[in-house]
């Protein structure tokens, strides 16, 4: 019987360090030992195509296909006019129509009368119709609930045309996924809270996972001094809100107590009309100096306002050795939900927050063990990645039995 797996993402993960990336990295990672894993993805760039090459490259075979709307200006022209059309028509989010054309489809088809697998595990919702008729054999992962991260930022949105028409956007999300997500035989979340917004849609089958990480490091930065560290691009919405936020109404009454704390901004996008003292601006670091880097802080904020799903740098941040201060939202998904991080969500406890951990070594040696404490055991040990393993294979326990190969024809009555 075979065991290899057949993984479906838009994009090649890896190349750019996001969360979305580092969450695709580490669930390979707890298949990559036992199963030879094939990836489908539908574009990839020159650099996806140099790291597909690389001996580290966890893939066995990487198969890759144009989105329908390649081609010369006429052509993307007249996909989105159609596309957007049919979205309105049809109470479906655009971005499905560009990720799951014919070209995907045909590939697909053609891949799956070629080889056998144990098992599908796809990405995201906008990939579902590719899946029509393989449902059974699919575990799709959601890394974001997005219809109600929508609504959360159309209700701070100013314009009211804007916000009509985000909250257009999170209907048509939630009208898809309450078509397409009860198919599947497996859907799995970042967060309890994802669960738990997905289960509302008429989702039955469906688990949260706890997003897993490589093994913990050997040596913990000493936590002294009174940087603190902020992770994350500020062209991405939901870190520039926060960064705002933090340094509208927070860093001021930080700065009153601790007027030598520096925030150290970590991650690229144009700052602009982000204005303050005591910042540093340090952009994309590279891998080779991030670690020493943010091993300087002495702790690692993550004031999240908008958004679902894990928030990455929370992990990031405490894989690395620094205690925390986030908001409940960042909070989800990650050690600090279970009293491992301090979490504030006004203003004055935020800065309250900063303060005592600025404040006491002590405090912030005791969170760094704290967290550390769980990473391994829900993030990091083999059994937390066997469990993980486990739940993308469709395995309703660890005794389940070796599932049912798809592909080599035993799929030739599937609409594909």
């Amino acid at each position: 019987m075979s065991d290899d797996i057949l993984w479906i993402k838009s994009r090649m993960p890896g190349v750019v360090k996001d969360g979305s990336s580092l969450v695709s990295t580490g669930l390979i990672s707890c298949l990559q030992n036992d199963h030879a894993i094939d990836l489908l993805c539908i574009r990839l760039t020159a650099r996806e195509e140099a790291q597909a090459a690389e001996l580290s490259c966890p893939f066995r075979t990487v198969f890759v296909a144009d989105t329908d709307n390649a081609g010369g200006i006429a052509r993307r022209i007249g996909c989105r006019l159609s596309y957007t059309l049919r979205s309105e028509l049809t109470s479906t989010p655009r971005s499905v129509f560009y990720e799951s054309g014919h070209r995907a489809r045909a590939l697909l088809e053609r891949v799956l009368a070629e080889r056998r697998y144990r098992r599908i595990i796809a990405e995201y919702y906008t990939v579902a119709p590719l899946l029509e008729g393989l449902e059974s054999q699919t575990s799709l992962v959601l890394h974001d609930a997005d219809h109600l991260s929508i609504d959360l930022e159309a209700r701070q949105e100013l314009s009211l045309p804007r916000r009509a028409w985000l909250h257009h956007r999170a209907a048509q999300m939630r009208a898809f996924v309450e078509r397409v997500g009860p198919r599947f035989d497996s859907v799995l979340t970042l967060t309890p809270f994802d669960r738990q917004a997905y289960e509302a849609l008429g989702i039955g089958r469906i688990q949260s996972i706890d997003v897993p990480l490589p093994d913990l490091p050997a040596q913990l930065p000493p936590l002294e001094g009174e940087s603190i560290a902020f992770l994350g691009s500020v062209d991405y919405a939901p870190n520039r809100d926060a960064l705002a936020w933090f340094l509208a109404n927070v860093f001021p009454a930080v700065l009153q107590r601790y007027p030598a704390a520096r925030l150290k901004v970590f991650g690229g996008g144009n700052r602009g009309s982000l204005r303050s003292p005591n910042v540093d601006w340090l952009g994309r670091v590279p891998q080779t100096e991030f670690d020493r880097a943010l091993g300087n802080a002495a702790l690692g904020i993550a004031p999240i306002r908008l958004g679902t799903g894990v928030k990455v740098k929370v992990l990031d941040m405490m894989w690395h050795g620094l205690p925390v201060v986030c908001t409940s939202l960042a909070s989800r998904g990650t050690p600090a939900e279970h009293g491992a991080a301090l979490i504030a969500d006004t203003p004055a406890t935020f800065a309250e927050a900063v303060c005592e951990l600025l404040g006491s070594r002590a405090r912030r040696l005791e969170l760094q063990g704290a967290s550390q404490e769980l990473l391994f055991e829900r993030h990091a040990s083999p059994a937390a990645r066997a469990c993980v393993a486990g739940k993308l294979l469709g395995w309703a326990d660890a005794s389940a039995h070796p599932l049912t190969p798809v592909g080599a024809r035993s799929l030739c009555d599937s609409p594909l």
